[in-house]
């Protein structure tokens, strides 16, 4: 599972190659690079050197040096929160035509999420991400748990499950470092709990025109203090990221998490197969995955999650090929849809596909890991349909999507609230009222940078 953030199949730029950064990573994915790259270069004398980023948390820290450095990259891929600073300051490409040329074959794209102003498109889409819950339905079963309709429904599960003779499993994988995984599922958790994640809300929900800081402590508190109660059935949270939290299911280490899409079955599914291993393919289709639940005063017509994340390809403009990296594209997502399936293939159940054609199709139905796993592609369906269909835009002024909120959504302060406080090194207290702070302080860079 180190592959899933380690490796490289260059680095740094230089030589005039195409300079892409990547977190679409694993074993699969290198040899399916290795494979395009070669094909790509062969037909149009275009060389690429495809490097290994990280993921969120990491990737942002690689970027930040090449561009201070004077060398950006040609492209990356990541949410455009990640990017939203490098896109006001006029360092990134629109790619409309890249975009129209993959709706040809593919379908129209089928989020209205942020990814640009107006009619310009600064990200070429290649997955959408749904926030949910999983479980182990064998463990749940075992002890004779229900499916948690409410935080304290699953704190009671994680309990169980960490106090039973019977069970390896620990009751729940929390995330605790301070960047990446943890910020993440605290924002989704205050969407549960019936409140903006970021901290912002529309002044006049009809108008939205001026954003306003909330953050109330009685919803923030309450989060927290389910976080700090919640790792005591955990694993050492700070040990939990994104690719730990995939590495450690797949381990079976724990019985309950937060997570995307269908990617814990994914990777387990891919394990099994690869090491043909009879209880790891038990193991992922175990795994269930649901809404997560909300805070016991709400319900589902009260979240505030508003639209899945799309993440994809960004180019900058001040790249030393930004045309070529264009056409790298195209020739990867418009050529044919069994091209574009090969893409979901090497990481299945890590991204519902934002393209409207794309998971009814023969090609990405009939993938190899979906025959072997139906169950897969049965999750991925239900994120779609059901979490996607039935648990987001519910309410309609939690759509803030703005270059401000995006801006807000890659503060990391969410994620070291969560640390500071399953550290013990500051109360539930404590941690809101530090947070506040660098609410406040991060909002009014936000206006300013963006207003």
């Amino acid at each position: 599972m180190a592959a899933a953030v380690a490796g490289c199949l260059g680095g740094g730029g230089g030589d005039g190659d195409v300079h892409f950064i990547t977190d679409y990573y694993n074993s699969q994915w290198e040899q399916l690079w290795g494979e395009l790259e070669s094909e790509f270069e062969d037909e149009t004398d275009i060389p690429m050197n495809i490097e290994e980023g990280g993921m969120s948390g990491t990737q942002e820290g690689r970027l930040a040096q090449l561009i201070q450095s004077g060398n950006p990259p040609d492209a990356n891929t990541s949410t455009f929160d990640q990017v939203a600073d490098i896109w006001e300051t006029g360092q990134l490409d629109t790619v409309n035509d890249v975009v129209s040329s993959i709706e040809e074959v593919n379908g129209e794209i089928n989020t209205n999420a942020f990814l640009g102003e107006g009619d310009e498109l600064y990200q070429i889409p290649h997955g959408l991400y749904v926030s949910n819950f999983q479980y182990r339905a064998d463990i749940y079963e075992q002890l004779g748990l229900e499916e948690p309709k409410t935080f304290q429904d699953v704190l009671d599960n994680a309990q169980a499950i960490d106090e039973a003779d019977d069970v390896d499993a620990r009751g729940y994988g929390l995330a605790g470092m301070p960047t990446g995984k943890s910020q993440d599922e605290f924002l989704v958790l205050l969407a549960s709990a019936g409140v903006s994640g970021i901290g912002l809300r529309w002044k006049d929900p009809d108008a939205r025109e001026e954003l306003e800081i909330h953050f109330p402590e009685e919803e923030v508190t309450t989060v927290l203090q389910y976080m700090k109660e919640l790792s005591q059935y955990s694993p050492d949270p700070t040990s939990i990221g994104w690719a730990e939290s995939l590495s450690q299911w797949v381990q079976g280490q724990y019985a309950q998490c937060y997570h995307l899409n269908a990617w814990p079955v994914g990777v387990t599914a891919l394990t099994a197969e690869a090491q043909d291993s009879d209880a790891l393919r038990g193991l992922a289709e175990a795994t269930q995955v649901r809404a997560y639940p909300t805070w016991g005063e709400i319900d589902k017509d009260e979240n505030w999650l508003s639209a899945p994340a799309p993440d994809g390809y960004h180019v900058f403009s001040n790249g030393d090929r930004p045309e070529d990296v264009k056409q790298w594209f195209e020739w990867l997502y418009a050529d044919s849809m069994e091209r574009t399936v090969r893409f979901y293939e090497a990481d299945p159940g890590r991204f519902l596909p934002t393209y409207s054609d794309v998971i009814e199709s023969d090609a990405f139905q009939s993938q190899g890991i979906f025959e072997a796993h139906p169950h897969l592609l049965e999750k991925l369906q239900y994120c779609q349909d059901e979490i996607w269909g039935n648990h987001y835009g519910s309410v309609d002024e939690a759509n803030i999507s703005s270059p401000e909120s995006l801006y807000m959504q890659r503060q990391w302060f969410y994620g070291e609230m969560v640390n500071s406080v399953v550290t013990d090194s500051m109360t539930v207290q404590e941690a809101y009222e530090w947070g506040l702070g660098q609410l406040e302080q991060a909002f009014q860079e936000a206006q300013e940078t963006f207003g």
